[in-house]
């Protein structure tokens, strides 16, 4: 059964990281769609982000689950999304 409700995935970032910069901007088409929520957190405002996932960022998850880091892998965020759209 498909839902209406938007996947939300979350996007760790730091303040004027290049990597990062370039994943967000690949991330636009995902942005755009109204099935995807993308929450931003960024390491220097978030308590304890810094220890846990410094050395990943950027990194994009869904809940727990990491979908990349470093770099956004297009086909694997497209397949995760599209299994997940259809396990709810």
């Amino acid at each position: 059964m498909i839902t209406n409700k938007p996947i939300e995935l979350t996007f760790i970032y730091r303040s004027g990281c290049h990597l990062c910069d370039v994943m967000w901007d690949e991330l636009e088409p995902f942005r755009a769609s109204p099935h995807i929520y993308i929450k931003q957190l960024d390491l220097a405002r978030e308590s304890g982000l810094e220890t846990q996932f410094g050395s990943l960022i950027p990194l994009l998850l869904h809940d727990e689950h990491e979908i990349c880091h470093y770099f956004l892998d297009s086909e694997k965020l497209s397949s995760y999304l599209q299994a997940q759209q259809t396990s709810i």
